[in-house]
């Protein structure tokens, strides 16, 4: 073999570090943000006789065009100062759901407190709350069928 005038001991060593740094990546936490309102699907994209008021769609359009400003603008933290996965996820995550709620209260969405009230980051949709958790914010109690219009002939 020859002899090139380096050491290339430390090229392992260096692998192993990257390894270990992308298995920190890799396995980070997931979070979901949602609601569990039953009539946000409606609200969101519309039904046969009601068009669509979408407010997760354009919040997440916005992430997704820039995320760095997306994320400075909702949380007040920069993606630079952002130290592991985890603190990642969490904060894109928290973003996203106080940008939901924004839309929501810009767009007026026929919402007595409980719809905005309910969009959640958790860990999982189980952790979602219902519109029956957050009753008692509302002001009245919502159907889906609120939301049909009665058919014209």
């Amino acid at each position: 073999m020859s002899d090139f005038g380096f050491d290339i001991s430390g090229v392992r060593a260096q692998l192993e570090a990257l390894k270990e740094e992308r298995r920190d990546w890799m396995d980070s936490k997931t979070m979901q943000v949602g609601t569990a309102v039953e009539y946000s699907i409606y609200l969101e994209f519309g039904t046969s006789k009601m068009d669509a008021k979408p407010f997760f769609r354009p919040a997440l359009v916005e992430a997704q065009r820039d995320l760095e400003s997306f994320v400075a603008d909702n949380t007040g933290k920069s993606l630079r100062t952002i130290d592991s996965a985890d603190e990642l996820v969490e904060t894109i995550a928290f973003a996203l759901e106080r940008r939901v709620k924004e839309i929501i209260t810009e767009k007026g969405l026929i919402d007595t407190g409980a719809l905005r009230a309910s969009v959640q980051a958790v860990d999982s949709t189980a952790e979602l709350k219902t519109r029956g958790d957050v009753a008692s914010r509302a002001d009245v109690d919502l159907d889906p069928a609120d939301f049909e219009e009665e058919a014209t002939a």
